[in-house]
């Protein structure tokens, strides 16, 4: 066979191939939903570029650091944090990590220099400090960090000082104070009895009261280790009664199951029918991710579209959900949720209506200086599912288009497309634990001129 019999049979091939391949995956796909059955629902996003329905939440650009390398995780990393675009970055020890209380002729004394240092590092990277007040100073303790305090007035004082030197004297505004940090595991706090966290609470509340010439600031708790009725039962009446100061609820949850982020607010949702004053108190996860262990999923790509995942949960129905945690063992920092972090961070301001979303497939749709976005992340806890996703861009004005794809290892594709339709769709082969983000820009291009004869 001669050299352009070869070529003839190359381009027959390719011709094929492409006539073929869409068949092949329709096939598929279908396929797939027969075979889906009970197990799930199978996903066919279509996304409303003339139906932007407000601002887009942003529960993901918050970020908490444990005790690890408290004083340092940020030293030389503030530019690298700074591109994840958190709005808080929360830390606790803030009181047995960086001896900020001392007694003195029995006359409490503070230093702020080592915490004020972390706190300038986390200004830094654009972000504002999340306190979590904690633990007990040793230099009020009766025990150990975890106990109570010798004098509850002298707990009262340090969290007033506390607020006064950051809200007030530093001038930061917007900053959130959280009472403790898992008071149920640290120090076996319960809702009663002689370790009663409401009593912590109170004086906690007591010294917020009273601190003088400070800007605005939010005060909350309890930050459980995980959502429980009981301390929500037993708590808000207390705040009630003593007319205490809550600005927000928090707890925590690890948990390979995303839906259990919404589970959670369901909960307190239907919980705050007897509790209706509180209606609109702020929800907060202040530590979150797939397992509390360092590690395991929490470096892999199914940590990152967990993460995706977890946040689009979260979306209308929490304030803040902090991914926990920024560096270390547990960090994001230079590993896939990283990069599933700055993916959400390409997003612009506006939300874009979104349906069609599965068990398995979720998606956020926005609009950035009039491009089309649709973030697509397909998660599932076993590591199998795969399923050929059409995304469907829909009442389009324009005819002719740049689509841009970025995937979660950083890899971008580009190309133009074109509609002679008000529809343009793609399908999206998706991996097991696999996210993808489409962004389709309108190309104008100029009308040709007509010359009129004479």
């Amino acid at each position: 066979m001669g050299k352009k019999e070869d070529n003839w049979w190359s381009m027959a091939g390719v011709v094929a191939l492409a006539l073929v391949l869409p068949v092949l995956l329709r096939g598929v796909n279908y396929l797939q939903r027969w075979m889906a059955g009970a197990e799930g629902r199978l996903a066919a996003i279509n996304v409303d570029v003339e139906r932007p329905i407000g601002p887009l939440p942003q529960p993901w650009r918050a970020l908490a650091q444990g005790g690890e390398n408290l004083k340092t995780f940020l030293d030389g990393r503030e530019e690298a944090v700074k591109q994840l675009g958190p709005q808080y970055i929360r830390i606790d020890h803030i009181y047995d990590g960086f001896n900020v209380v001392g007694m003195e002729n029995n006359s409490l004394k503070f230093n702020w220099s080592e915490l004020d240092t972390l706190v300038d590092k986390i200004l830094a990277t654009g972000a504002m400090p999340f306190f979590s007040l904690s633990y007990m100073p040793a230099a009020i303790a009766s025990g150990d960090e975890v106990s109570e305090p010798r004098d509850w007035n002298l707990w009262a004082d340090v969290v007033r000082k506390t607020i006064e030197h950051y809200s007030g004297e530093k001038k930061l505004e917007g900053i959130y104070y959280e009472v403790w940090n898992e008071p149920d595991l640290f120090g076996k706090w319960k809702m009663g009895g002689k370790k009663d966290y409401k009593k912590l609470y109170l004086y906690a509340a007591t010294g917020a009261r009273e601190a003088e010439n400070v800007l605005a600031f939010k005060l909350g708790g309890p930050a459980t280790t995980g959502l429980y009725r009981n301390w929500l039962d037993k708590f808000f009446p207390f705040i009630l009664e003593n007319n205490l100061r809550l600005d927000f609820f928090s707890w925590h949850r690890y948990d390979l199951n995303t839906s259990k982020y919404a589970e959670d607010v369901t909960s307190i949702d239907r919980w705050l029918d007897s509790h209706p004053y509180f209606a609109n108190v702020e929800k907060i996860v202040s530590e979150m991710g797939p397992q509390s262990e360092a590690g395991g999923v929490n470096d892999t790509s199914q940590g990152a579209v967990y993460l995706i995942a977890g946040q689009r949960e979260l979306m209308y129905k929490a304030k803040m959900g902090f991914n926990f945690a920024v560096a270390g063992s547990w960090g994001v920092l230079d590993k896939p949720r990283g990069e599933a972090l700055k993916m959400l961070g390409v997003l612009g301001g506006q939300r874009l209506s979104v349906s069609g979303e599965g068990t398995w497939v979720r998606a956020i749709g926005a609009i950035k200086d009039g491009t089309y976005q649709i973030l697509v992340a397909n998660y599932d806890p076993k590591g199998s599912h795969s399923e050929v996703v059409p995304v469907s861009f829909m009442n389009l004005k324009n005819n002719n288009f740049v689509l841009k794809q970025t995937f979660l290892s950083g890899k971008t594709f580009q190309e133009e497309v074109a509609t002679t339709a008000a529809v343009w769709q793609k399908q999206i082969a998706m991996t097991p634990n696999s996210a993808v983000l489409l962004e389709l820009t309108p190309v104008i291009k100029p009308q040709a001129s007509s010359l009129n004869s004479q």
